[in-house]
């Protein structure tokens, strides 16, 4: 009853208050309680699991961050921030030297995708944003001061030579097309050879085609895109260009590890386009492996939180999908030896026993903690068949049966248990046959 009339106080307080700084600072406090952070650190721990399992790296590290600031117990937190931060750092070194390697090859396609994942990653690592700025930027800027009386065909004219193209004065500027300029004004506006092939809407150039072409074959395959999209949509020729063009980008997405992306290409292509089925098989694989890749990575983390038995589970299924993985094969290994490893050091040799039932025999530890678990069973099994034949002296046949089942199950072979397990079973049934 105090407790009831100590909330409808409370209660009462806060409305007749009508203070929404009040309420606000009981929430707050309740908030800050450990019920509360509790409660949002299982949340957050589970989404950055989640996100790194799918390849979103810094969103997973920004989730442990903010479990740091909230957790009670901030140690996982910081073991997590730590890996997380090494494992992104490695991940932008091996994109940008994959994107290194690919230019050597005259790629220039994939070494881009490269170089955008790294930065996906890390926004600030400056040598692979410079390679995009240097290589790949696809409008080089030049500036122009207007003299009097220029509109943006006038500028036009002046510097692309070709006063049709005022559209992108206007464009780049955030212009009327017939606006008056003031003399004086600095327009920021393409480079002439940038815009070449570019020309305003409604017109095209005759030989859009052939400089889309050209572009593919230069691997630029975003200038390409543009310029095809440019063109006919009705041609067959067109459309056929513009599948390979998400072939190739395709192709080159899925060598750089972005999948996702690369499903979005080939859900552009039509189904049996020239090499989509291939290029699906690849897909697939490459999914496949990024997968494994994933699992290993949880299995490990499992392994190294103890949690042995999580880690052999996935390790196997792993195995299941890749017999060949060598990788998966040694952590199952180590995990089931780890598994049953602790049981015998909490003297449970039976579970032990069904561990090491699949045990890689070549593996020496494993083997000798194997044969270890089979002799202290023998000598489980041989004290629970005394204890059975004492109690069976002691006319108590409940309790040795129970005994002799418990021999068994540490010795399958004792035959001599099963023997006696039937003839207490047959003399009960005499006793209770007895008028």
């Amino acid at each position: 009853m105090r407790r009831w009339l100590l909330v409808i106080a409370l209660s009462a307080a806060v409305a007749l208050c009508g203070c929404a700084g009040l309420k606000n600072s009981m929430s707050a406090l309740w908030r800050a309680g450990p019920w509360w952070q509790a409660e949002q650190a299982g949340s957050i721990r589970s989404q950055a699991t989640k996100l790194e399992a799918r390849g979103e790296l810094t969103k997973a590290l920004d989730r442990w961050r903010l479990l740091r600031h909230i957790s009670i117990h901030q140690a996982e937190a910081d073991r997590e921030i730590a890996r997380l931060e090494k494992k992104i750092t490695a991940a932008v070194q091996s994109h940008y030297r994959h994107g290194l390697a690919a230019l050597k090859k005259n790629r220039p396609a994939a070494a881009r995708n490269h170089f955008l994942a790294a930065l996906r990653l890390d926004p600030s690592f400056r040598p692979a944003l410079q390679e995009i700025n240097v290589r790949f930027s696809p409008f080089p800027l030049t500036v122009y001061r207007t003299a009097p009386g220029d509109r943006p065909a006038a500028v036009a004219k002046k510097v692309f030579g070709d006063k049709d193209k005022a559209f992108l004065v206007a464009w780049f500027n955030d212009l009327p097309e017939n606006a008056r300029l003031k003399a004086g004004t600095m327009l920021i506006l393409p480079k002439p050879s940038s815009i070449a092939s570019i020309h305003p809407p409604g017109k095209q150039s005759p030989d859009l085609l052939a400089n889309a072409r050209a572009r593919l074959a230069e691997d630029d395959l975003e200038g390409a895109l543009a310029l095809a999209k440019q063109a006919n949509a009705a041609d067959r020729e067109v459309q056929h260009l513009i599948h390979s063009i998400y072939m190739k980008q395709a192709a080159g997405q899925i060598e750089s590890g972005l999948l996702d992306d690369a499903r979005r290409s080939l859900s552009m292509v039509p189904d049996g386009f020239a090499g989509k089925h291939n290029l699906l098989e690849r897909f697939r694989a490459a999914v496949q492996q990024h997968r494994i890749t994933v699992d290993l990575e949880i299995a490990w983390a499992h392994f190294d939180r103890g949690r042995y038995r999580q880690s052999l589970k996935l390790a196997e299924m792993v195995l299941q999908e890749a017999p060949d993985s060598l990788a998966a094969r040694q952590l199952a290994t180590d995990a089931r030896y780890r598994l049953a490893l602790d049981d015998v050091n909490h003297k449970r040799y039976l579970e032990a026993r069904e561990v090491l039932e699949n045990a890689d025999e070549s593996h020496m530890p494993s083997m000798a903690l194997k044969k270890t678990v089979h002799k202290r069973l023998a000598r489980l099994a041989q004290m629970h068949y005394r204890n059975g034949v004492k109690y069976f002296i002691n006319e108590d046949l409940q309790s040795a049966i129970a005994e002799w089942e418990k021999a068994l199950a540490c010795n399958p072979h004792l035959s001599k248990a099963r023997e006696n397990i039937d003839n207490a079973r047959r003399l009960m049934q005499k006793i209770k046959a007895l008028p």
